[in-house]
C-alpha cells in the first residue's frame, strides 16, 4: 500500500511540472506549483477582480512582504520556449500599485535573460508584453518579479494578480534600413536612461510613421533608445574603414542639439562604436551623417574594434547627449530612416520648400534660389555643427563659394521671410 501511494505521488508531482504556454490558471497550474524566493508568495486564487478585459474565474497572485527587491516566484515549464516565430510573452496584470511600477519577466534554464516592462494604469487588468525576438531555446523557467527594485511591505501595493500568460508573434526582426512603415515588423525600442519612445504619426506629414523620443526632465545624460529590442539587428552593420558611415533623419526642437549614434554587438556590450554630430535646425527635419572614423571622445576607435574581429548589430540614438533632463527640460524628438551608408547623392538639383541649390554636388560652389522671395540669411554648417560661413543677401539668389570647403557634406540653413529650411550641400572636388 505504501509502494502504490508513492508511486502516485511521484506521478502527480510530474504531472504538475508539465506547464507549457499559454497558462490560464483555470485547470492545471495550483499554488503547490509555484517556486517563492526571497521574500515573494504567489498563490492561485479566484479572481478578486473580475472586469474589464479579464473576468476570468480563477488568477495567480504574488504578495511581496519583506526580503529582496527582487522578491517574486516562479514556474517550471515541461519544454523550453521556442522564440523562433513567437518572439513576445504577454501576460495579464492588476495592481494598485502607481502607474510605472517595474515588471521583471526573467526566463531562466541554460543562462538567463530578461526584459522590464513598466504598468500604464493602476486599478485596473492590463495586458504587458515582454519581447524576447532573437533569444534561444534555452529557457524553462518563467520569473515573476513585480515592483522590481523595491522592497514589498505586504500592502495593496505590494500585491499582484497576473493571468493569461501567452507567447505571441510580435513581428519579424527589425533590420536596416529602418523606416517605421512595415506592417509585419517588429518596431519595439529598448530605451534607457528614462527615456520614453512611441511610434507615431509624423505630426509633419500624415502619410508617414516615425518614432518619437520624449527625454523627460527625469532623464539622465547618457538617456538614450536603442533602435530594436536587445537582439538587434537581424544581420551585421557592414561597417568598414572605408564604408564607415550611417545617416538618420531627425527632428529636434533646437538647433545644435548634439546626437550620438553608438553601434554594438548585442551579445557582448563591450563591443562599441560611438560617434556624434549636432543638429542645424530647428523645428524641422534633417539627415544626419555619422561617420564612425570620427569616434567620440573616450570611445574606441573602429579601426581598433574591426582589426580585433568586432561585429555590430546593434545601434543606439542618444538625443541632447550628455545634458539631463533636468537642466534642459522636457523635450521632444523624432527619428526615421536609419540607413546604412552615406546619403543619396547624384542628382543635380536639390530642391526643399521652393529653394533650389544647384548643382549639387559642386566643385566650387553652390547657387541658391528662392521662388520670388529674398533669401535674408544663410548660415552653412559642418557635420559636426560648427558655423563655417554666414551670408545675408536679402536677394532671391545667394553664391555660396565653396573653394576653400573639403570634400564631404554641409548643411545650410536658408531664411526667408516665409521661414527657415535645410538644404544639404555636397562638395565634390571635379577633376
Amino acid at each position: 500500500m505504501n509502494k502504490i501511494t508513492s508511486v502516485i505521488f511521484l506521478f502527480t508531482l510530474s504531472i504538475g511540472y508539465s506547464q507549457s504556454l499559454p497558462i490560464d490558471f483555470e485547470t492545471t497550474i495550483t499554488t503547490s506549483d509555484f517556486e517563492d524566493f526571497d521574500g515573494g508568495t504567489a498563490t492561485v486564487i479566484a479572481n478578486p477582480q473580475a472586469s474589464g478585459i479579464n473576468t476570468s474565474s480563477t488568477v495567480a497572485k504574488i504578495v511581496r512582504n519583506g526580503g529582496a527587491v527582487w522578491a517574486g516566484s516562479k514556474l517550471k515549464l515541461a519544454s523550453n520556449l521556442d522564440f523562433t516565430t513567437m518572439n513576445t510573452i504577454s501576460m495579464k496584470v492588476f495592481t494598485t500599485a502607481p502607474v510605472g511600477t517595474v515588471v521583471k519577466f526573467k526566463l531562466e534554464g541554460t543562462g538567463a535573460t530578461e526584459r522590464d516592462v513598466q504598468t500604464t494604469v493602476a486599478n485596473e487588468w492590463e495586458t504587458l508584453k515582454w519581447d524576447f525576438t532573437g533569444e534561444p531555446a534555452n529557457f524553462d523557467y518563467l520569473v515573476f518579479m513585480f515592483d522590481y527594485g523595491n522592497v514589498g511591505d505586504g500592502s495593496a501595493a505590494s500585491t499582484f494578480l497576473f493571468d493569461d500568460i501567452e507567447q505571441l508573434f510580435g513581428g519579424t526582426q527589425i533590420d536596416l534600413p529602418v523606416d517605421f512603415e512595415g506592417s509585419t515588423v517588429n518596431y519595439t525600442m529598448s530605451d534607457f536612461g528614462g527615456n520614453i519612445s512611441t511610434l507615431m504619426t509624423d505630426p509633419t506629414n500624415a502619410g508617414n510613421m516615425v518614432m518619437q523620443v520624449v527625454k523627460p526632465n527625469t532623464a539622465a545624460t547618457w538617456a538614450g533608445t536603442t533602435i530594436g529590442t536587445p537582439a538587434g539587428f537581424a544581420t551585421n552593420i557592414p561597417l568598414t574603414l572605408s564604408d564607415s558611415k550611417m545617416t538618420v533623419r531627425v527632428w529636434s526642437p533646437d538647433a545644435g542639439t548634439p546626437i550620438r549614434l553608438k553601434v554594438e554587438d548585442s551579445n557582448d556590450p563591450t563591443h562599441t562604436c560611438e560617434t556624434e554630430t549636432n543638429t542645424t535646425v530647428s523645428g524641422n527635419w534633417e539627415t544626419l551623417e555619422f561617420d564612425f572614423l570620427n569616434q567620440a571622445p573616450g570611445t574606441e576607435l573602429l579601426s581598433v574594434g574591426l582589426a580585433m574581429g568586432w561585429t555590430y548589430n546593434m545601434a543606439s540614438i542618444f538625443f541632447n547627449f550628455g545634458t539631463d533632463g533636468a537642466t534642459a527640460g522636457e523635450k521632444t524628438y523624432y527619428f526615421d530612416d536609419v540607413k546604412f551608408g552615406e546619403p543619396e547623392l547624384g542628382v543635380s538639383d536639390y530642391k526643399m520648400e521652393g529653394l533650389t541649390a544647384f548643382p549639387n554636388p559642386a566643385g566650387n560652389q553652390w547657387t541658391v534660389t528662392s521662388n520670388n522671395q529674398a533669401i535674408t540669411l544663410v548660415e552653412v554648417f559642418d557635420l559636426q555643427g560648427n558655423i563655417i560661413l554666414v551670408l545675408k543677401p536679402n536677394a532671391p539668389v545667394a553664391i555660396i563659394d565653396a573653394s576653400n570647403f573639403a570634400d564631404g557634406i554641409y548643411v545650410s540653413k536658408i531664411s526667408t521671410n516665409s521661414g527657415i529650411s535645410a538644404v544639404r550641400l555636397v562638395k565634390k572636388t571635379i577633376n
